[in-house]
């Protein structure tokens, strides 16, 4: 399966472990902000961050599991849950949609029903037939 991580940037070293800890289980993880650094301020970096963008958008076409990392703040990660959602309404069930964490409900559109709300990636990968034995304990909140 190819799965996208979208998150605030404060957790990409927590994700770079997770997309490790999925290879290693045979899963892909597509999600090449991953490999990124810092583009801001992102008018400076016009060319780059047009790049990227157009990387992340064609990745989240090809992405069977999307998965938002819920947090209180944040911006991008929304477009890309859009994204998915509109890809849904397309082609209906093309993305599984899933998103972690405490912060899973404070938008409207956060409540769609093609959204599965989990409290953790353990729950998230098991629901996936992902073994989570050895998943390291990660603070994502």
């Amino acid at each position: 399966m190819r799965w996208y991580f979208a998150s605030r940037m404060r957790h990409k070293e927590k994700l770079v472990k997770v997309a490790s800890y999925l290879k290693d289980k045979g899963e892909e993880v597509i999600s090449n902000w991953l490999r990124e650094g810092s583009l801001k301020p992102y008018h400076e970096n016009l060319e780059k961050v047009q790049n990227v963008a157009t990387q992340i958008t064609t990745n989240l076409a090809k992405a069977d599991i999307f998965v938002l990392i819920s947090d209180p703040e944040g911006t991008d990660m929304f477009i890309e849950l859009g994204f998915c959602l509109a890809k849904n309404q397309i082609v209906p069930e093309s993305v599984k949609i899933y998103i972690v964490g405490e912060y899973s409900k404070r938008s409207l559109m956060q409540l769609h029903p093609a959204i599965v709300h989990v409290a953790d990636l353990c729950e998230l990968f098991k629901r996936e037939n992902v073994d989570c034995q050895d998943l390291p304990v990660l603070d994502l909140s």
